[in-house]
């Protein structure tokens, strides 16, 4: 990819990007006139991030000469926030109120992905629905037009916090009264849910974010299943990413790992248990399977090794909490997720957590460019064989396996607030 090395070419692709308003960007070309040394693309790129007159994902963006693509409808996107299995999430900024949000994208460039478009619907419906403080919100659901064909986006709660998995990979194993909290604020959430209809179908780490006081707030709701007026949905789903497929298989309940179509307000209880099970041993319960098969075989037919072997601080009456929430048969596991957080309260004690979100939003960012040169890749490999363009670079054909698109942060990002 060719860069912008002259300080004009930049203000040029900043000019027609309508990032900066004409005044402020007068303000900007008039600095570079009057410096004693004319400045490179870099260096004027360098100290509009540093004024804050720009974002990086802006000033990256256009160094690479693009001056498309910030803006989608009312908002201007401004950091990459997350990615994931249907597409990226921004921070954004709402340009008629002055509020920051998290927009959620999935982009297509000539046709419609009916799995991903239904799953994407699936959660912006559910998140509209919901209105609960352990939840992220959906405000929002929206499609703009872009360059190559229609933008389907949806407009959440921004929330600057911290994944459970990026907790854990950054920090270890997460305190047991820290873990009871989270889980608390958690099963509340799903408590929530459960009264709606929804069963969320995909309770893991990633779909957890706590902040620096430990509360903890659910997203993608883009499994879960409701009534009888979601069959076509569910059924879209199924037959797209197959039945096997929704769900996370190291936390998925067994008789979802079955039969996605009947699983009811406990499956969420089973991965749940098993979340929690990772936060406070720093692993999966199953780490040594090598493949989803192998490991939904064991969610079935095997018990993972005791919790206080791995965990010996852990208090009886709490492995007990966890071991009735992993039962292999639902009837044996607790009811309502109203009783998990009932049960988990008295063990449950917030702690500050100190993190740097700036560093968060850096190695997402890593992660992102990672994901989407994949992705172009694989998007470029199948063009070639078909001869035909690919639909969108989110596509069946295009997208990763699970593994290599989950969020993960590397242990040199600083969290404190371990015990």
């Amino acid at each position: 990819m060719t860069m912008l090395t002259t300080a004009s070419d930049f203000l040029e692709h900043l000019e027609r990007s309508k990032l900066l308003s004409p005044e402020l960007l007068a303000e900007v070309v008039a600095k570079c006139e009057q410096a004693e040394t004319s400045p490179d693309a870099m260096t004027v790129a360098k100290s509009l991030v540093k004024a804050g007159k720009l974002t990086r994902l802006q000033a990256n963006r256009l160094l690479e000469g693009r001056t498309r693509g910030y803006f989608i409808n009312d908002y201007r996107i401004d950091e990459v926030l997350g990615s994931g299995g249907m597409g990226f999430v921004y921070i954004a900024h709402n340009m008629r109120t002055g509020e920051d949000v998290a927009l959620k994208m999935l982009c297509e460039q000539s046709e419609v992905d009916a799995g991903l478009l239904a799953r994407f619907r699936l959660e912006a419906e559910a998140g509209q629905k919901l209105n609960h403080h352990a939840i992220i919100r959906t405000h929002e659901i929206g499609k703009a037009i872009g360059l190559y064909g229609d933008i389907h986006y949806m407009v959440m709660d921004l929330v600057r916090g911290v994944g459970v998995d990026e907790l854990v990979s950054m920090a270890g194993p997460i305190a047991w009264p820290v873990a009871c909290h989270i889980v608390r604020h958690v099963a509340a959430g799903l408590h929530h849910a459960h009264r709606l209809g929804l069963v969320h179908r995909d309770i893991k780490p990633a779909n957890i974010l706590v902040d620096e006081n430990a509360n903890a707030k659910v997203l993608d709701f883009g499994l879960s299943v409701a009534s009888q007026a979601e069959q076509d949905d569910e059924f879209s789903l199924a037959m797209i990413f197959g039945q096997d497929c929704l769900g996370t298989a190291d936390y998925i309940a067994p008789e979802q790992a079955i039969d996605s179509f009947s699983v009811d307000r406990r499956a969420d209880i089973y991965s749940l248990g098993a979340t929690l099970y990772y936060m406070l041993c720093g692993h999966v319960m199953f780490p040594n399977r090598q493949t989803r098969a192998e490991t939904i075989d064991a969610q079935l037919n095997e018990e993972p090794p005791r919790i206080r072997d791995l965990v010996p601080s852990l208090p009886e009456e709490l492995a007990a909490i966890i071991n009735r929430m992993l039962a292999k048969n639902r009837d044996h596991r607790f009811e309502t997720a109203r009783g998990v957080s009932a049960a988990v309260a008295p063990f449950a004690k917030p702690k500050h957590i100190s993190f740097n979100f700036q560093q968060i939003l850096d190695r997402r960012n890593i992660l992102a460019q990672q994901r989407k040169k994949l992705m172009d890749e694989r998007a470029k490999r199948v063009a070639a064989q078909t001869s035909l363009s690919v639909c969108t670079l989110d596509s069946k054909t295009t997208r990763p396996p699970q593994a290599q698109i989950e969020t993960s942060i590397h242990k040199d990002t600083h969290v404190g607030g371990k015990e």
